[in-house]
């Protein structure tokens, strides 16, 4: 290793470590002193549906999506009936 790739690496952990800090926060509006702050919109705030969303039962499961199937076994096909045939009739070989 050459004389001068320690500090260059004493640098970089701490650059490291702040970098990995700062990509946890949720958000970074905090660390701006510069950036103003929102003013809410003057107005009473009213629920838009009281008494719940109309057209949903909520004591019913939400329904499961269409790939909830994604990798799981195929199902078994169903029997044929009794009398059709049960698939294509293998070619007589000349």
């Amino acid at each position: 290793m050459r004389r001068d790739t320690v500090p260059r690496l004493l640098l970089l952990v701490p650059l490291l470590g702040l970098t990995l800090a700062m990509a946890g926060c949720e958000t970074l509006d905090a660390l701006n002193p510069f950036a103003e702050r929102e003013k809410p919109l003057p107005g009473a705030r009213t629920p838009v549906f009281p008494e719940g969303v109309p057209g949903v039962d909520y004591n019913q499961a939400p329904p499961q999506p269409a790939n909830s199937t994604y990798g799981m076994a195929p199902a078994e096909p169903a029997p044929a009936p009794a009398g059709s045939p049960s698939g294509a009739a293998a070619p007589s070989g000349q």
